[in-house]
């Protein structure tokens, strides 16, 4: 894995923990398929917070320079919000949708790095 996709995972994960971001874990996915390194999971307190984190994703992204083209998927009202920076991709969840969706088992036999405050 290049040098590169490990540090745009780092500041990934530094921008949700800036924002206080809870219970963050990395999936290794290179084993799983060719077009996913890491998925990154999420928890938020409410949907403020859940796009106060997604903004400052895509700012540090941009700040750093990184080229990755950013696309998300769902608004200001979205209890999930994806971020999708091409060998990474980023789930945003309110607690109690990341609970229904459950993507945490689904990817359970994957290496994972666990991120706390």
């Amino acid at each position: 894995m290049s040098e590169t996709k490990l540090e745009l995972k780092d500041i990934v994960v530094k921008a949700i923990l800036e924002r206080k971001g809870d219970d963050v874990r990395a999936y290794d996915c290179t084993s799983l398929t060719p077009f996913l390194d890491y998925m990154i999971v999420a928890s938020t307190t409410n949907l403020r917070q859940n796009n106060a984190i997604a903004q400052n994703i895509k700012d540090r992204v941009k700040e750093a320079n990184y080229p990755v083209s950013v696309r998300t998927e769902g608004n200001a009202e979205s209890k999930w919000i994806l971020i999708d920076l091409e060998e990474i991709v980023v789930h945003l969840f309110v607690k109690e949708e990341r609970d229904v969706y459950s993507l945490d088992r689904l990817y359970k036999d994957v290496p994972v790095q666990v991120y706390d405050l």
